[in-house]
């Protein structure tokens, strides 16, 4: 049946919103005969089978037929897709005109390049609109419609416009218009798309990975959690597009990757726009999910699709994880990237600044820097045609974590890596914060009769092992005996944000940076002399939760002099950000070394005594602040360490078909010497389960928890299966596993 919407008689009107086309008009100033002569579309087509494989977009949800509901067309811009057009009788060139007409956003206007009317055509026209009339049968007419490399991104609404040729009103016409709107997204597969990216085996980890790791821990012990970012499953993309309709953001502007980078990286966060998740890091998660609990970013988007409200609660990797998802949706190749040592510089002096008294006590209320075990932010693929320094192009840093204001609001990024590496930190978008995150000197300060002064600088302190998922292609990494980390996923980006610590490449652009920060003659400043006392706090490479722990330091004396050292050592617990959470022990120091001694001092700390301010994660930090009497050396020095938790052992088939049931097995052994409690165990994979959660019964202490779920497999390709563990006593148990999933 034809689908008629309008009969327009060609008024002139200035506004080009969707209805221009969706009244029936008076036919007063036209004969019967011209009405009835025109052709009528009665159905519009697309080839969604055929095209989404071609596009790289066959694995949309939206894309599958289901039950009272037809599958979406998604396709990537500058690449061409098909459509059939069926009208009431043959088409006659010489008397029909068909023109075709693409609209998106709330007001469409053809100045804006949203609003875009063609006709046929017998010629392709690249890098432009376009339909090439392909084959003519019967009433039928196929087309190939070309969208240029440039247009925005989103959902366009499709109609098409009958004309008569030679009429005596010309502008008599009926409209078809197609009942779903087509889905058109950024294409790095089109070498005229800004978001070009040149090899396709990268573009299979960073557009069409479905799922990943995201690295965590701390700089001598990373682990990979498993996270699912699902960009192809409902609701995602329509979230996705309907939180850049409801925020005001131009759909003129999508068309530009580095406008909608920026505009997304805001969105994710709700502190300034109703956004969709909520950070918070005080470890009181009432009324909410825990960010730990999280396996997966499609939870949280159906969560906010739904109810249109901000979800409860994200930190850092929550926030990076759902990022990646919102990007490869719309086309974009993304990663999530973490930075191990973390600084978060609150004040653009390029520093980060510890402030300590004569005794060695870190003044809390003048510490508004900070350096977080870890951060994990976004790289994302595109060109930069707005920066003069063409070699700008490349991965570019976002941040979706509430931290500083850019412009006014909670956003961060992009940011070229080159320009973060070199140190040219006025390079937009805020350059000299993220440059800070990876490269910032730490300084230490003392109080003196009210003055400060400089303890020492630590010029390799912050910005370690910046790490990422490796992509297959490259193989599986060549470890080393120093790694902090030993899964096959793991990759170490560090040289593509800073050339390597201590080289003077490295410095030139610390100097660089520091120029256009507050303490810009910080490097003017003399150094303390006689430094003839060694104060190093021994490492803690790997220790258990549940053990009782020991810290150390020593001291050694390289002169040929008596020399007394006075100070503070002390045992805290942080929060992931490297904040101040409890000091669990602290203790004076006082000792006397004769020339060449060295002498060790040990702080021993049973289970008991430090499990009840163990913030989540387990992060703690050892801090000797000291002085030498007689030659004024001071020292502060630190070692920061995370306590290991152990992992999720997932047992699954390796090989199933689609339509097969069959179990996982998930164990781990309780570390503690305690019962764990409220436990909730959490399951998800993509064509396997929909994210789903299971009460569990207490764990007793060292004891082996063990249980089984039940799966089916629903569509083929190597799927991945992401669990999480939580209890009261422990949180942030987590593991997955692949099972390779075959057609029938």
């Amino acid at each position: 049946m034809s689908r008629i919407t309008d009969l327009s008689l060609g008024r002139r009107n200035t506004s080009y919103s969707s209805t221009i086309f969706d009244r029936w008009d008076s036919a007063r100033n036209c004969s019967p005969e011209e009405v009835k002569d025109l052709i009528a579309v009665n159905g519009v087509k697309f080839n969604v089978f055929v095209d989404t494989f071609n596009h790289h977009t066959n694995e949309y949800s939206i894309t599958d037929k289901k039950e009272g509901k037809d599958a979406s067309l998604v396709v990537r811009r500058g690449q061409p897709f098909q459509m059939t057009i069926t009208c009431d009788r043959p088409y006659d060139p010489k008397k029909d005109e068909l023109k075709l007409i693409f609209q998106t956003g709330d007001q469409p206007k053809p100045t804006k390049g949203t609003f875009v009317e063609m006709i046929l055509s017998d010629a392709d026209l690249p890098k432009r609109w376009g339909a090439k009339l392909v084959r003519r049968t019967n009433n039928d007419l196929q087309l190939e419609v070309m969208t240029p490399p440039v247009c925005p991104i989103g959902r366009w609404n499709v109609k098409v416009r009958a004309v008569k040729k030679g009429g005596k009103t010309p502008s008599v016409s009926k409209v078809h218009s197609h009942p779903n709107p087509i889905y058109i997204l950024f294409n790095p597969w089109c070498k005229d798309d800004d978001v070009y990216l040149h090899d396709d085996k990268l573009l299979e980890e960073y557009v069409l990975n479905d799922t990943g790791k995201i690295f965590v821990g701390n700089d001598k012990y990373i682990h990979g959690r498993p996270w699912n970012f699902a960009q192809f499953d409902d609701p995602v993309l329509d979230c996705v597009l309907d939180l850049l309709d409801q925020n005001g953001f131009k759909a003129s502007d999508r068309g530009d990757p580095r406008l909608v980078v920026r505009k997304i990286s805001a969105l994710v966060n709700s502190s300034d726009d109703n956004g969709i998740l909520t950070g918070n890091w005080s470890g009181d998660y009432e009324g909410g999910t825990k960010p730990t609990a999280w396996t997966g970013s499609q939870a949280i988007l159906e969560k906010y699709f739904k109810t249109k409200s901000p979800v409860e609660f994200g930190q850092c990797w929550v926030f990076s994880g759902v990022l990646t998802t919102c990007c490869r949706a719309l086309g974009l190749p993304s990663r999530s990237v973490t930075n191990f040592a973390s600084a978060h510089d609150t004040d653009m002096s390029m520093t980060i600044d510890l402030v300590f008294d004569e005794e060695g006590n870190p003044l809390e209320e003048l510490n508004n820097d900070s350096v977080w075990n870890f951060h994990v932010w976004n790289d994302v693929w595109m060109a930069r045609p707005d920066l003069k320094d063409k070699s700008c192009g490349g991965w570019q840093a976002c941040d979706a974590t509430p931290q500083e204001t850019s412009d006014g609001i909670y956003c961060c990024g992009p940011c070229p890596l080159i320009a973060i590496k070199k140190g040219e930190v006025a390079v937009p978008h805020d350059g000299h914060f993220i440059f800070a995150e990876v490269n910032a000197d730490k300084v230490y300060w003392r109080i003196e009769d009210g003055t400060f002064r400089v303890m020492q600088v630590n010029a390799n302190g912050v910005g370690k092992y910046i790490s990422t998922h490796r992509p297959k292609c490259l193989g599986p990494k060549n470890w080393s005996k120093q790694d902090p980390c030993w899964d096959d996923r793991w990759d170490d980006i560090t040289d593509q944000y800073k050339f390597n610590e201590g080289t003077g490449a490295e410095r030139a652009g610390v100097f660089k940076a520091n120029l256009r920060g507050i303490y810009s003659g910080l490097y003017d400043q003399p150094s303390t002399e006689n430094q003839d006392v060694s104060v190093k706090v021994v490492d803690k490479k790997q220790v258990n939760y549940g053990d009782d722990l020991e810290v150390e330091v020593d001291f050694e004396n390289l002169s040929k002099e008596e020399r007394t050292v006075g100070g503070t050592l002390s045992l805290q617990s942080h929060y992931k950000t490297g904040v101040f959470a409890h000091r669990i022990r602290s203790e004076k120091i006082y000792i006397t070394l004769n020339p060449a001694q060295k002498v060790s001092k040990k702080i021993r700390i049973d289970f008991d005594e430090y499990d009840k301010k163990t913030m989540e994660g387990c992060y703690f930090k050892t801090l000797c602040v000291c002085a030498v009497k007689k030659t004024h050396q001071t020292s502060s020095e630190d070692d920061d360490f995370r306590l290991i938790k152990p992992d999720l052992d997932l047992k699954a088939p390796a090989e199933v078909r689609v339509g097969d049931t069959f179990k996982v097995k998930v164990m781990f052994k309780n570390p503690l010497p305690i019962p764990l409690t409220l436990c909730v165990l959490e399951l998800q994979g993509t064509g396997l389960l929909q994210p789903k959660n299971f009460k569990q019964g207490s764990v007793g202490a060292k004891q082996t928890f063990i249980a089984e779920v039940e799966m089916t497999a629903s569509k083929p390709r190597t799927r991945t299966i992401v669990a999480s563990f939580d209890s009261k006593e422990i949180a942030d148990i987590n593991g997955s596993c692949e099972i390779v999933v075959k057609d029938k």
